[in-house]
């Protein structure tokens, strides 16, 4: 009997320690949630306006230095998915087929603005009475260009006899043309490259900005870019028709800085 007494005892004893370990268990299993399911601080949580607000960056606008109509023109172009026609035109000293400053100014454009823009380079080694009473131009108006940055040939109008006035009245006959295809069009002017030793033909350049702006023509001066100290000779090949290969990178930098805002 005792015997049976002490093993009734035992089991007792057994029954209240495991009731006991389970009653702790399911007081301290509140505060014991597997390490892996954690709640973030509440400032770890970024705010949905604030992750907003950090996807829409405002873009720069590239064209900021460009005449009004042709900004304008630009955005009209991107909003309605069609890429927007720039083309160069001018003399020899374009250095098209030689890696001159216009197919460098070229490149940058379509890497800045990628599809949204095209451009066309056409050159002639012609003075700018020929260029305007020939085929040339319907050349250069196809495909209706929305911006056209033209050296009017004054270089070699110069060497040609052609005189200032006869220029003018070149720009101002394909100005014509060119809103004929485009009416929304613009036309910025420039002149060539300047050489050593000349008399008349910084005349002749100073006539042409002087009426781009009596016009309202857009007028970029790459002059102001040009060394003035005597080594102009370093920019220029021997017979100064051209730039050479220092004097294009000159020519192309400054023509970045105008098309392509920083």
């Amino acid at each position: 009997m005792k015997h049976f007494l002490l093993v009734v005892l035992a089991l007792a004893c057994g029954a209240v320690l495991i009731m006991g370990n389970l009653y702790w268990l399911n007081r301290t299993g509140q505060t014991t949630e597997d390490p892996k399911v954690e709640s973030k601080p509440v400032s770890a949580v970024a705010p949905k306006d604030t992750e907003e607000k950090e996807e829409k960056k405002e873009e720069k606008d590239l064209t900021a230095n460009w005449p009004e109509e042709a900004r304008e023109l630009y955005k009209k172009r991107v909003e309605d998915e069609e890429a927007f026609k720039i083309t160069i035109i001018g003399s020899l000293a374009l250095g098209a087929s030689e890696g001159g400053w216009a197919p460098q100014l070229k490149e940058a454009l379509l890497s800045a603005y990628g599809d949204s823009i095209e451009v066309k380079i056409d050159e002639w080694d012609t003075t700018s009475v020929e260029f305007v009473n020939s085929s040339d131009v319907e050349d250069a108006l196809e495909g209706s260009p929305d911006l056209v940055l033209w050296e009017p040939f004054t270089l070699v109008d110069n060497s040609n006899g052609v005189g200032p006035v006869q220029n003018h009245d070149s720009i101002l006959i394909f100005d014509r043309k060119l809103h004929e295809v485009n009416e929304e069009a613009t036309l910025i002017l420039q002149p060539p490259h300047p050489i050593e030793d000349a008399t008349y033909y910084p005349l002749n350049v100073d006539e042409l900005k002087t009426f781009a702006k009596e016009e309202g023509f857009t007028y970029l001066d790459h002059w102001s870019e040009w060394p003035d100290d005597g080594s102009l000779a370093d920019y220029l090949i021997d017979s100064q028709d051209t730039p050479n290969a220092k004097g294009y990178t000159l020519w192309k930098d400054y023509l970045n800085e105008y098309f392509i805002e920083d």
